[in-house]
C-alpha cells in the first residue's frame, strides 16, 4: 500500500526541516484533509479503503506529537488556533459519519444472526402461528 504523497511530511522526504509553526501548521492541515476526504468517501456511496484512512491517520498523528513540542506559542497564535478548531470539526464531522456506519454493521449484523439463530433452530420452543395451541 503507498502513501499519497500529500501526507508525506518533508522531514520524511529527506528535505530541510521547516520552521516548528510552519511545520506544525501544514501537519495540521494535512491531517484535517486527510479526515475530510475520509468523511467524503463514508458520505458518498463509493467503497472506503478502511486501512488506507487508518494508515494515513496514523501517519498524520505521528507527525503531529513529533511536531508540537516544537512550537510553543500554541495558545497566542490565532492562525493556528483557527487551524487547530477547524481540525476539530474536521474530527467532529468524521466521528459521526464513522458512527453511523458502524451503527448500521451493527444492525446488519444483528439481522444476519438472528436470521441463523432461526434457521438453525428445531422450533420446538417457538409458538406455532398456524394452529390454535390447546395451552394457553
Amino acid at each position: 500500500m503507498t502513501v499519497p504523497q500529500s501526507v508525506i511530511s518533508p522531514i520524511e522526504e529527506g528535505g530541510d526541516p521547516e520552521p516548528p509553526r510552519e511545520g506544525l501548521l501544514r501537519a495540521i492541515e494535512r491531517t484535517r484533509a486527510t479526515i475530510e476526504e475520509e468523511t467524503a468517501a463514508l458520505s458518498s456511496s463509493a467503497r472506503a479503503d478502511h486501512s488506507e484512512f487508518r494508515l494515513r491517520k496514523d501517519i498524520c498523528l505521528l507527525d503531529l506529537s513529533r511536531r508540537v513540542p516544537a512550537f510553543d506559542r500554541g495558545r497566542t497564535d490565532p492562525i493556528l488556533m483557527t487551524a487547530l478548531l477547524n481540525l476539530k470539526d474536521a474530527i467532529i464531522r468524521n466521528q459521526t459519519m464513522l458512527r453511523c456506519h458502524v451503527n448500521a454493521a451493527r444492525t446488519v449484523s444483528a439481522i444476519i444472526l438472528e436470521t441463523i439463530a432461526e434457521e438453525e433452530s428445531d422450533k420446538t420452543y417457538s409458538r406455532r402461528l398456524t394452529r390454535k395451541s390447546a395451552w394457553p
